[in-house]
């Protein structure tokens, strides 16, 4: 039976999902509330302290542990030809109030009256920040999820304020999701068709708040006021988004749009624009241990089917696995977990088809380091890594993500330097396996700068062209720095601003991995859905992966080793046109001092070409006829005189060089 008060008409609802949708007869509110005693939903006209009007959620409005509230109409207001839920989201914001304590609905669409990025609101001026409600209407056009494998994806993990907040980032709309639309052609033509998002729902940045009273810091607790003498504030920043407290993961971020009275409609117009470049955009979505596992299911769908969102980064410690792969509207988004039970996925009750599943560790980035930086023993570890291709399930490979050095900082530091952090040097891993090439930190010397060079180009092409799903590091692809920084978690600076003013040295590094891409791109044998076999079951002359020494066909696996061999038979892959792919061959030499290397033996009369030398910077175009190839630009030789290229060769130190069998 509908109800009157001074301001709404009531009446119990029925409908799920929770938080705030539209019913048949008008607008639902809904609260999980099992065990308190006094509810009460409170609408106040926006901005103002005292409530236009509260509602008592007595037993009538409860269903289970729920209580459900409809809104059918509103008295004595003018609606100006508006609807209920346009005056309901243009005048209103809402609270629910349990046992005297005053709570934002957690599945609140839009917080209304967050301060600006990085203050506390503790002045006269302070907004009260409450929950709004938002159902505007939002073209999508023809937009969908993109739905693209996993092996035809290569990942690109940026911070939204991040990556266009520096005054070099050429865009207008600076460190907000506009931003990352002036910068969807740089991303584009760098090769990029999927992006993961660091933390973008709403979240308290303001992690501590400190006076300094005469030069000591005291927590502020309200004993001193900030106009006292002496007395000066510091804010620490979770600028991450990880952890925070006062998180609202039905929301996007406000203080990412520029326009902060619309931050829904600019996130979908984000989507939507990358989505019309053929980019997907996944979100890192980190769940506080104890959340509800309910709300947490129900936040991934209002992302998908709200935000048209393609997939996400979930900490699967706090969220079951068994929740993500069965539920109906998930089943068919990408979804990031530490580790997947490959029993689990067996489950006949296991909707996800495809490879829409993906390890995310640290298993690749720690063997693939200890390997680029000569530690013995880990040929075994990274030939495995490298072709690692398991069932069910894909492998997000890479070797810096945000938890970490940049890749820059991973070849010009031995040990961490957070001392900026105030936490004296005792955050962030020890175990960087890192190497600086001969001098910490940054250097002038061209050997050592040319070595840390070298030293990049062999990571990109360590998981560029590795079996799994290769992910950059925003900024790595031109050598951005954090300054020896490998936990700059509370950073709101050029610390983790990206620096987009590139000399020579960092074009040269972004040239190169575009090319690096391209190459990827180009050749399917690289990308493949199932693992390539160990034997050559279909008769072509070469197993479909092989590992090799020094010596063609005897791998090396001794503790002093630091050379490895991998063919890939590209007669096992096909490209979209059905034509069989190239052979490869890399030859990885770690160690210190030039090597000779064998070079297997081609069937069918096909010869070996050199594709790619890091040692010297080089791709090279490979003939579509016999000896009709030519290099692009000259070159450091890479065989002696007297050998035969298509018996041995001679690799330089620390360097890598990709052979194509044609």
């Amino acid at each position: 039976m509908e109800k009157r008060n001074n301001l709404f008409n009531i009446k119990p609802g029925d409908t799920l999902s929770f938080g705030v949708i539209k019913a048949a007869t008008g607008v639902q509110f809904s609260v999980y509330l099992p065990y308190e005693k006094e509810c009460k939903l409170k609408f106040y006209y926006i901005g103002r302290k005292e409530p236009a009007c509260v509602i008592p959620l007595t037993e009538e409005f409860k269903r289970g542990g729920v209580y459900f509230v409809t809104i059918t109409g509103i008295n004595n207001k003018d609606k100006d030809g508006r609807s209920l839920i346009q005056i309901l989201s243009q005048d209103f914001e809402y609270m629910y109030e349990a046992d005297g304590r005053e709570f934002i609905d957690p599945y609140a669409q839009i917080i209304h009256g967050k301060p600006p990025w990085g203050k506390t609101g503790s002045n006269s001026r302070q907004k009260f920040v409450r929950g709004g409600i938002c159902h505007q209407e939002f073209d999508w056009e023809d937009d969908c999820q993109i739905g693209r494998n996993f092996n035809e994806t290569i990942l690109y993990q940026l911070h939204v304020r991040g990556y266009t907040k520096h005054k070099s980032s050429g865009v207008k709309h600076k460190g907000t999701y506009k931003g990352l639309v002036e910068k969807l052609n740089y991303i584009k033509e760098l090769g990029i068709n999927a992006v993961l998002l660091m933390p973008c729902y709403e979240f308290n940045e303001i992690q501590e708040e400190y006076r300094i009273y005469n030069g000591r810091p005291v927590l502020l607790d309200g004993t001193k006021e900030s106009s006292e003498e002496n007395v000066s504030r510091y804010i620490k920043l979770n600028y991450w988004g990880y952890g925070a407290e006062d998180t609202y993961y039905f929301s996007p971020k406000t203080a990412y749009a520029s326009d902060k009275n619309n931050p829904v409609s600019e996130f979908k117009s984000f989507v939507k624009s990358f989505h019309k470049e053929g980019i997907e955009v996944i979100m890192d979505i980190y769940f506080l241990p104890g959340t509800n596992l309910y709300l947490m299911a129900d936040c991934l769908r209002n992302w998908v089917l709200n935000y048209h969102i393609d997939g996400f980064r979930i900490n699967n410690e706090v969220m079951p696995s068994v929740a993500l792969v069965s539920d109906p509207v998930l089943s068919g988004v990408k979804i990031l977990a530490s580790y997947w039970d490959s029993q689990l996925l067996k489950n006949p009750g296991i909707k996800h088809k495809g490879k829409f599943l993906a390890e995310y560790n640290d298993g690749f980035m720690n063997d693939a380091r200890r390997f680029l930086k000569s530690d013995e023993a880990m040929a075994a570890s990274f030939a495995g890594r490298f072709k690692r291709n398991i069932p069910g399930c894909s492998v997000i490979n890479f070797i810096t993500h945000a938890n970490g050095f940049t890749l820059m900082d991973l070849v010009s530091y031995d040990v961490k330097h957070n001392e900026s952090n105030g936490e004296k040097n005792k955050d962030g891993t020890d175990y960087n396996y890192s190497w600086n090439c001969g001098i910490e930190g940054k250097s002038r010397k061209q050997a050592v700068s040319g070595l840390r060079i070298r030293q990049i180009r062999n990571a990109f092409l360590m998981f560029l062209c590795s079996q799994g799903t290769p992910m950059i590091l925003a900024g790595d692809e031109f050598g951005n720095t954090q300054l020896g920084n490998n936990n700059p978690y509370c950073h709101d600076d050029i610390v983790t601003w990206l620096d987009w003013r590139h000399g020579k040295r960092e074009k040269e590094i972004l040239e190169y991995v575009k090319k690096l891409i391209l190459f990827r791109k180009e050749h399917p044998v690289l990308w493949q859905k199932e693992g390539l076999p160990a034997s050559d079951n279909k008769g072509y002359g070469l197993p479909g992966i092989s590992i090799h020494g020094t010596q063609a066909w005897r791998a090396d696996y001794s503790n002093y080793n630091r050379m490895l061999g991998i063919l890939l038979n590209g007669d096992y892959a096909e490209d979209a046109q059905g034509e069989t792919d190239d052979i490869i061959y890399f030859i990885f030499n770690m160690y210190w001092e030039s090597k000779t290397f064998d070079l297997p033996s081609l069937p069918n009369g096909r010869k070996w070409y050199v594709a790619i030398t890091t040692y010297d910077d080089m791709f090279y175009e490979i003939p579509v006829k016999k000896n009709s190839w030519k290099k692009r630009k000259r070159s450091v030789r890479i065989k002696k005189d007297g050998m035969d290229l298509q018996r041995k060769t001679v690799v330089p130190p620390r360097s890598i060089v990709v052979f194509i069998g044609r």
